[in-house]
């Protein structure tokens, strides 16, 4: 499928793909194409009060060459964290003295095991390597986010393998 023929928000190159290859220092999903695709996680900086991410994506995108594919990607995903957390406070507690306790012990313990786990929202830029051009582009995207109070993670191999797992059920196997 060539630049001209892609259809806006296809996923048959990301459902396609062949595994992982590095570019430079950066995990790249490789497509059935042969192009490589780098991920990154946007998220607010938490110690700045003023995020501004609408203009944060008008700077990401006017600084593109022409011809270049990014996509930027929201879901919704499992964050065990909470749980976990309140978990081990609850087993800190030890065996409880008398019965009312050993209750309330016990239903927090079910309850946490039965609970769905809280989802969080995570932004996603999957980028579309366009060659050695985009390395530089690409590793400058962090201090030209921290402007705008976002913080630009990129995505390692392992994470690129479960956000590929997860939402699309790949079997890289």
């Amino acid at each position: 499928m060539t630049n001209s023929e892609q259809v806006v928000g296809t996923t048959q190159t990301f459902v396609l793909s062949q595994g992982l290859t590095n570019v430079g220092q950066h995990a790249a999903l490789l497509g059935d194409d042969d192009t490589k695709r780098l991920f990154a996680e946007l998220y607010a900086d938490p110690d700045r009060p003023e995020v501004r991410p609408q203009e944060a994506y008008q700077a990401i995108l006017s600084s593109m060459q022409p011809g270049w594919t990014l996509r930027l990607i929201q879901l919704f995903w499992p964050d065990p964290v909470p749980r976990l957390t309140f978990q081990e406070r609850v087993e800190k507690w030890g065996a409880p003295s008398d019965e009312g306790l050993d209750i309330l012990f016990q239903g927090l313990s079910m309850s946490i095991q039965e609970q769905p786990l809280p989802y969080i929202r995570r932004t996603i830029l999957e980028f579309v390597f366009p060659g050695d051009e985009g390395v530089a582009w690409w590793e400058g995207l962090g201090g030209l986010c921290q402007a705008f109070g976002l913080r630009f993670f990129p995505l390692p191999g392992e994470e690129i393998m479960e956000l590929s797992r997860r939402i699309l059920n790949l079997k890289f196997d």
